[in-house]
């Protein structure tokens, strides 16, 4: 419960009390009769402990409606019944309170008929059962309005359940397909720096048997490059397999890259889908990194195309500007009608896309799906990304 209700409740139970008190000393009468009935002290203390109640009426529901009829049941045996219009409002506000906030409702009428009754009966100037009937409807209308308060607030804290639980439920599949989009990439990473280190160790290897023999000094560097190079690959396999949560073997086979888009374009074109492709010819050798991300981010395009807008036209840009490589990959949704349910991904793609982007250095630009199509923007640097110079040991 806010604050603010909180406040709320001790406003009301403030304003009932000072019309209560009000009206007892203002000497407000009821067909000339005073509409408190007994001493004036007594009166001051009574409407005040049919009010106060008011102040805790969502906190303790039920303890607080109680307390108010019975305080009024016992006041008008004792005194006889009151014609204030305190009491009525009193009445009304308590059996509202309790069939809005009090999951006992039955407690709560039962309580409220009983104090209506007492009234009625013990009210001098109660007409009988007109007045009765009065009374009970007006209390039947503040249950039912509380009801119907009760039915929306607890339907309310049940969709806030709900998507409290969605959105958590979102954050695990998140998680886990980061982490399942990291370890594939690790295993990526593998090729990427094992391929540069076996090609160290066949040149060490080479250079080691080119060398005359009385360069003893010379053999002995590059057998020791070809020595730590064998070293840094093993260790990268243990460290690689730590990461990934697949216990599977490394291998050292070459890796993707936008040399091969043609052939992926290809076998797309074989599987009946309709591929344009603007791919700059002058792209120059790309970092490795870089160049796996390109071509991935074209291969999932691709497969998100064949897979939520199969008859679509897709259409491929590669363009090298200065030091970064633009690719843009879209569809014209197959000719999907706008409303039409489209059908609902993972989500991994685009994290996938954003993880190997960002190892990159690069980043997307655009990334929409909607019933006119797929379009996936992504900028790249064409450089290797410059790393501080190590410091010379004084």
């Amino acid at each position: 419960m806010g604050r603010a209700a909180r406040w709320r409740d001790v406003a009301l139970a403030a304003a009932l009390c000072a019309l209560g008190e009000l009206e007892l000393f203002g000497h407000e009468k009821y067909n000339a009769k005073p509409v408190w009935p007994g001493p004036v002290w007594i009166n001051a203390v009574l409407i005040v402990a049919l009010t106060i109640p008011f102040a805790w009426r969502r906190r303790r529901p039920l303890p607080a409606v109680l307390t108010i009829f019975a305080v009024m049941t016992a006041s008008t045996l004792i005194l006889g019944g009151s014609e204030a219009a305190t009491i009525f409002i009193v009445l009304v506000a308590a059996a509202f309170s309790g069939a809005a906030f009090s999951r006992h409702l039955v407690i709560v009428i039962v309580a409220a008929l009983i104090a209506s009754l007492a009234h009625g009966v013990n009210d001098p100037s109660s007409e009988g059962l007109a007045d009765l009937t009065w009374t009970y409807g007006l209390i039947a209308l503040a249950v039912l309005i509380g009801r119907a308060v009760w039915v929306r607030q607890h339907r309310i804290g049940s969709l806030e359940d709900d998507v409290a639980s969605a959105e958590e439920r979102h954050a695990r599949e998140l998680a886990a397909a980061t982490a399942a989009e990291r370890a594939a990439i690790a295993r990526e990473l593998h090729d990427i720096v094992s391929h540069a280190v076996s090609v160290i160790v066949i040149q060490a290897q080479v250079g080691s048997r080119a060398l005359p023999a009385d360069h003893e000094i010379a053999a002995e560097s590059l057998n020791a490059i070809e020595t730590s190079a064998r070293t840094a690959m093993t260790e990268l396999r243990h460290l690689l397999t730590l990461l990934s949560s697949e216990d599977e073997p490394a291998t050292v086979t070459p890796m993707a890259s936008l040399g091969q888009v043609d052939e992926l374009l290809d076998q797309c074109r074989a599987a009946g889908m309709t591929v344009d492709a603007d791919i700059d010819q002058m792209l120059a050798p790309l970092p490795p990194v870089a160049d796996l991300a390109a071509y991935r981010l074209i291969q999932e395009a691709l497969t998100n195309t064949m897979r939520h807008a199969p008859g679509a036209t897709a259409h491929i840009r590669i363009r090298r500007h200065d030091d970064t490589v633009e690719v843009l990959a879209q569809d014209n949704g197959g000719g999907i009608r706008a409303g039409a349910n489209l059908p609902a991904g993972s989500g991994r793609g685009l994290i996938g896309m954003r993880e190997r982007l960002a190892l990159a250095g690069g980043h997307l630009v655009e990334a929409t799906h909607s019933a006119t199509g797929f379009r996936v923007h992504a900028l790249i640097p064409a450089a290797e990304r410059q790393q501080p110079a190590p410091e010379r040991a004084l």
